[in-house]
């Protein structure tokens, strides 16, 4: 894997002609890798005290017993994160430089954290219905700075990173993005078990507010090129230009069947909100165990993103996230089955998998399905409208294993996401061939019948 790696990063970080990438962006190409990675890393060590779908579940069930309430976290976190991108359209479009507005959102993306070692510390001297409700504010608030980041950011990273080193970028740099994060888990195991709870929780947090800011730091020495042939939007442009977003879905099929597929599979991901939860239930664990969880997650994806960066140059994200979602799949099926903790385990080596492969594989995706012009619009509409969806999903997840368990809840998960698989299956990206992606480009046009 150390061989692979290091040819991987030899072979992404060399511009060839034949690339046809634009001088200026070729010329500031490593420095923005170093400086990139770094960034991501840095807030990858810090998810990893913060962490949705362990740390932050086994928090809030320290809260509550209710699978609603325990479900409603991620729900409000990710619909706040995907609702307000759609409203960021029309403002990133008119940015002729994004990194300034990247960082003024990513300034605002980390003021709630501040306050989460804040509310850890207030549980002895508060009623858990108030911590709930402070907690679920405070998820409030994580969302939408999330989420007025998210546009400005994928932007910037489409526009520093050509496409024809995208995958190999994502697979190499986050290699050691894992690894960032799998020290964090170390240290976050030894954290939640060592002090006293919620004193635990509060050094957790306070951890991941330092790591968020030396993340920020490192992604302000980011050096965005001049682009070459961006032209202001006219000044009678919409913030939202409803008539572009039903062109759009009127006439690009295969951006909708995109669409329909993510949303299907979110009720899939939704059910992994509670693996960990269900995990040390089950099984008698302690709190700790959240950070194993995440460490073993992490730790896969060093190899995954290993193997996966390359050979998503090669194949197109689409396959990569059709593979991730069979993963998931059988991840949600083994949960059900695992006799003993240590099959469990391998539920988290296959969330591992599954978790790298959505991440490289759906950024890039939506990054690919219209032209580039229109790259924010379609991004704000991939984000937003699929959004909805995973909150109705999400907050009904939570419901369904209040009533019916959480075994139903696993197996209805299973087979919402095999009908996901094959509707991925038929979207179209753009192939990796440089001779055939004129041809490419025609068949994902809006306006196709594809």
């Amino acid at each position: 894997m150390i061989n692979r790696l290091k040819s991987q990063v030899s072979n992404f970080l060399r511009i060839r002609p034949e690339d046809n990438v634009a001088p200026a962006v070729a010329r500031e190409f490593k420095h923005n890798v170093l400086y990139n990675t770094a960034d991501v890393s840095f807030f990858v060590f810090a998810d990893a005290f913060v962490s949705l779908g362990t740390i932050m579940t086994v928090f809030t069930a320290t809260l509550t017993d209710s699978p609603f309430i325990i479900g409603l976290v991620p729900a409000i976190l990710w619909a706040t994160w995907y609702l307000p991108q759609i409203f960021f359209t029309g403002i990133v479009s008119r940015q002729r430089m994004k990194l300034p507005f990247t960082l003024k959102m990513g300034a605002v993306e980390r003021i709630p954290y501040i306050f989460m070692p804040i509310l850890a510390l207030l549980i002895p001297h508060i009623t858990r219905q108030t911590a709930i409700a402070l907690l679920l504010g405070l998820m409030v608030l994580r969302g939408l700075g999330g989420g007025f980041t998210a546009l400005p950011w994928q932007e910037l990273m489409a526009t520093i990173i050509p496409i024809s080193h995208r995958g190999r970028f994502w697979g190499a740099s986050r290699v050691f993005v894992q690894a960032m994060g799998v020290i964090g888990s170390v240290i976050a195991t030894v954290v939640l078990g060592k002090f006293m709870y919620p004193y635990n929780y509060a050094i957790a947090f306070s951890i991941a507010i330092v790591a968020q800011w030396i993340s920020f730091y490192l992604i302000s020495k980011t050096r965005e090129p001049e682009p070459e042939h961006w032209q202001e939007p006219a000044a009678t442009q919409k913030m939202l230009d409803f008539p572009m977003f039903r062109q759009i879905l009127k006439r690009d099929k295969n951006f909708v069947l995109y669409m329909v597929a993510r949303s299907i599979s979110f009720l899939g991901g939704t059910a992994t909100t509670f693996l960990a939860v269900y995990g040390i239930r089950r099984f008698g664990l302690g709190d700790s165990q959240a950070a194993v969880f995440s460490g073993i997650i992490f730790f896969t994806g060093i190899v995954i993103y290993a193997y996966l960066g390359g050979l998503t140059d090669k194949i197109g994200p689409k396959r990569i996230v059709v593979f991730s979602l069979i993963c998931l799949a059988a991840s949600l099926t083994l949960t059900v089955l695992s006799p003993n903790i240590w099959v469990f385990y391998a539920v988290f080596i296959l969330q591992g998998i599954y978790g790298a492969g959505l991440n490289m594989g759906d950024m890039m995706l939506v990054m690919e399905l219209g032209e580039e012009s229109l790259r924010p619009t379609y991004l704000g509409l991939a984000r937003t409208m699929t959004g909805v969806v995973l909150f109705v999903v999400s907050v009904s997840g939570g419901l369904i294993v209040e009533k019916l368990g959480f075994n139903f809840m696993f197996w209805l998960a299973t087979a919402m996401t095999l009908v996901s698989v094959v509707l991925f299956s038929m979207v179209k990206d753009r192939p990796r061939n440089l001779v055939n992606r004129v041809k490419a480009l025609e068949a994902i046009e809006p306006g196709s019948d594809s």
